[in-house]
């Protein structure tokens, strides 16, 4: 924000420096020496000011320098008279002073610089203009003074407002970027235990397996696990046809690919798509007995012309010739296809189609689109330079939030002090009493502008007052004279100025400077063809334009000031977008490594020994304890993938323990989300731990809205487990619906838990 006021500033005083070159080159200055010397002086000033202003220089050397200038010019002038100056003009002297003020100095410090650069004024034009006239002649400098001393601090205070609603956006950001790494994080390591470390469990406790193909399953395995924690899901895009042929084929079955020279795709997607169809493939090895099997990708959208990197859709699919199933009779449980494949298409924006029928095959399909551009995304990455008045605000509101506050800083104090000008000259002005009624109701529309400037202006409205402001100054001149220019007694010209500034701050700025321009080249035709205002042309110009800077000045600061928080904030919302991507990503990426080490932590202490050691050869395994050792592993993976991050050592191992005695434990969800781990490890470990081992166990986990419902079956029934399930439900607080239930068959408990 600082570095807006500064640059806004510096803009300011080049108009200023604009004003004082035209002052010098209209000849205005040549019979007097020291008004060439003040003029030069001032002009150096505004030049300096520029330049520290655009290089974010500006101290309070730069202020003392410029209240100098505003006490010393106008004591130097009035010498020999102040009325050798339009009082326009001497304004200027004051102006980067109060400006100068309102950005450097402190609230009080700040209010007696106003008060002394004024006051000067006053006293050094009192002689010259009457005490009346000495009053009136600083009211555009009172009126910036106020403006001023409210604008730089709502703006500072909108700042550090902003900063802190950004502080808590970045906070959201981040958490959600964190339960999204753990969300992808689970989906991988649910993929990598399913499809890797499963597989070669299985490997090891089948009979007849190739040992190569074994050890082969064991190292990749181990290296998947090892992996898969901290990559993110694939970044870039990616050749999909290279990563295809590069699929084993299933056992004792051929397969055939068919697939375009190149297709690239978003990392991400092809991360999913290889996954599913290397499931696929799997799915043929153990269960369809097929000949052959074929792949089959081809594009569904025309490709995007050379070089564009557009994405294209596309459909892949796996077909085999083997003993198929019947599709409605997957189980919801299913990890195989309904995780692996269909879930893993739909995180990736694709979808997945199983046909199948029994002895006619199955086929697998694969499709994906590219998305469709989100619109609030594209909306963020609008350019700053967008021009159009819904932007324009989207930028303010960034910056300074209600845009209504800074509108009214900039625009009220002016029209307040025009409407004391304006009565106290159409008091003393025979025939103007229309000109005050007209300015009545400019300012009306100006403050129902403002009040409806946070909810957009349109075009025909902005159109309609900027054609009743400048037909009301130029239709002024019926009434009064062209040398009214000289003084106040013109000052319907600047009576448009607030709300040519508002317009200019909240619609595209061509609108406003249009009427700004048409207002000034009236105001010129007028002199020019009217009766002379000036003994000389250089004299004319000497009159007229301090009276055509005036409006003017008023109408740039607001550009500036406009642009400048438009600007700021378009700069605000694009770093606060990458600041809050770059969080997000970081905080995902440490949830991936959190989760992941917590996952692992559960299982690799044994799971990732043996793969180790049967993947390099270190053990034998067919020896009979290994075989015996990979199938409670297995059978604990298969308990991970049911309940991912439910189980923790103590309920594995008792889980381990009822299966050497026998004991047939099924575990099945319908869900592979996080569940609620100490409600199900203790229904687990209290079922499993009281009474006499069970001969049969099964947990069967199902999502509902809000809530987790288990339903555990131990066979034969017992008292003594009844009783402690009862305990454990009472205390776990599960809810009212729990319930359980015994008798010498069975023990069955019914529960509900919220879900995390």
């Amino acid at each position: 924000m600082e570095c807006g006021l500064s640059r806004a500033v510096a803009a300011l005083s080049a108009l200023f420096a604009l004003s004082w070159s035209g002052f010098l080159l209209s000849g205005a200055a040549e019979p007097w020496p020291d008004v060439r010397v003040v003029a030069l002086l001032s002009l150096a000033q505004a030049v300096l000011t520029v330049v520290r202003g655009a290089r974010i220089q500006l101290s309070r050397k730069d202020l003392v320098v410029a209240v100098g200038l505003a006490l010393a010019g106008p004591a130097v002038l009035a010498v020999e008279g102040a009325s050798r100056v339009v009082i326009g003009q001497r304004c200027l002297m004051t102006a980067p002073a109060v400006l100068l003020a309102a950005i450097l100095m402190p609230g009080r410090a700040r209010r007696w610089t106003y008060a002394a650069v004024i006051g000067a004024q006053i006293a050094i034009c009192w002689p010259v203009d009457g005490p009346a006239g000495a009053v009136e002649g600083v009211w555009p400098l009172a009126a910036t003074a106020v403006a001023g001393d409210v604008l730089a601090p709502l703006m500072r205070t909108a700042g550090d407002r902003a900063d802190r609603a950004q502080q808590r956006v970045r906070a959201v950001r981040a958490a959600a970027g964190r339960e999204a790494g753990r969300r992808e994080a689970h989906r991988n390591f649910q993929g990598v235990l399913h499809d890797e470390v499963s597989t070669a469990l299985q490997a090891i406790v089948l009979s007849g397996v190739p040992l190569p193909r074994l050890r082969e399953a064991a190292s990749r395995a181990v290296a998947a696990l090892a992996a898969s924690p901290v990559r993110p899901p694939g970044v870039g895009r990616v050749d999909l046809t290279a990563q295809l042929r590069a699929l084993r084929p299933p056992a004792g079955t051929e397969l055939r690919i068919e697939y375009p020279d190149t297709l690239h795709v978003p990392g991400y997607v092809a991360d999913a798509v290889v996954g599913a169809a290397r499931e696929a493939l799997r799915n043929v090895e153990e269960h369809a007995g097929a000949r052959t099997v074929r792949i089959r990708l081809r594009e569904i959208d025309a490709p995007g012309r050379p070089g564009t990197g557009r994405d294209v859709g596309f459909r892949l699919s796996v077909t085999d010739d083997g003993s198929g199933f019947s599709v409605e009779d997957l189980a919801p449980s299913s990890v195989g296809l309904r995780r692996s494949v269909i879930r893993r298409m739909d995180a990736a924006g694709g979808r997945a189609e199983i046909s199948s029928a029994p002895g006619r095959g199955t086929t697998v399909g694969l499709e994906w689109h590219p998305p469709a551009a989100d619109p609030a995304a594209a909306e963020e990455r609008a350019d700053v330079r967008d021009g159009t008045a819904e932007a324009l605000l989207a930028r303010m509101r960034a910056a300074v939030g209600d845009v209504r506050r800074p509108l009214a800083a900039v625009c009220l104090p002016f029209l307040s002090t025009m409407g004391i000008v304006a009565v106290v000259h159409a008091s003393r002005s025979p025939g103007t009493g229309p000109l005050l009624v007209w300015y009545a109701l400019l300012a009306g529309l100006t403050v129902a502008l403002l009040l409806r400037a946070d909810a957009g202006i349109s075009r025909p409205v902005a159109g309609a007052a900027c054609c009743f402001a400048v037909s009301g100054v130029l239709g002024g001149f019926l009434v009064l004279p062209l040398s009214a220019l000289k003084d106040y007694d013109s000052w319907p010209v600047g009576a448009v100025t607030p709300l040519l500034t508002l317009l200019v701050i909240v619609r595209p700025a061509w609108e406003a400077l249009t009427a700004l321009a048409l207002e000034q080249a009236g105001i010129v035709v007028l002199v020019v063809t009217g009766p002379p205002i000036a003994a000389s042309p250089s004299a004319t110009v000497a009159v007229v334009l301090p009276a055509l800077f005036a409006p003017a000045l008023g109408v740039l600061t607001g550009l500036v000031i406009g642009r400048t928080i438009s600007h700021l904030g378009g700069v605000t919302t694009r770093a606060e977008s990458a600041r809050s991507a770059m969080l997000a990503t970081e905080a995902a990426r440490r949830a991936r490594e959190e989760l992941h080490r917590e996952r692992l932590a559960l299982l690799g202490e044994e799971i990732l020994p043996l793969l180790t050691e049967v993947g390099s050869g270190r053990c034998a395994p067919d020896d009979p304890e290994v075989k015996n050792r990979a199938r409670l592993l297995s059978g604990a993976v298969r308990d991970e993938l049911q309940l991912p991050g439910v189980l923790d050592r103590t309920t594995r191992e008792l889980l381990a323990s009822a299966r050497r005695t026998g004991c047939v434990v099924v575990i099945q969800s319908d869900s592979d989300d996080l569940h609620p781990p100490a409600f199900l490890r203790l229904l687990l470990s209290t079922a499993l731990a009281c009474g006499p081992t069970p001969r049969e166990i099964v947990l069967t986990v199902n999502a509902v809205t809000g809530a987790v419902r288990a339903s555990l079956v131990v066979l034969p029934g017992d008292p003594q487990r009844a009783r402690a399930l009862e305990d454990v439900l009472a205390t776990a607080g599960a809810g009212t619906d729990a319930d359980v239930m015994n008798s010498d068959t069975s023990t069955w408990v019914e529960a509900a838990v919220r879900a995390p």
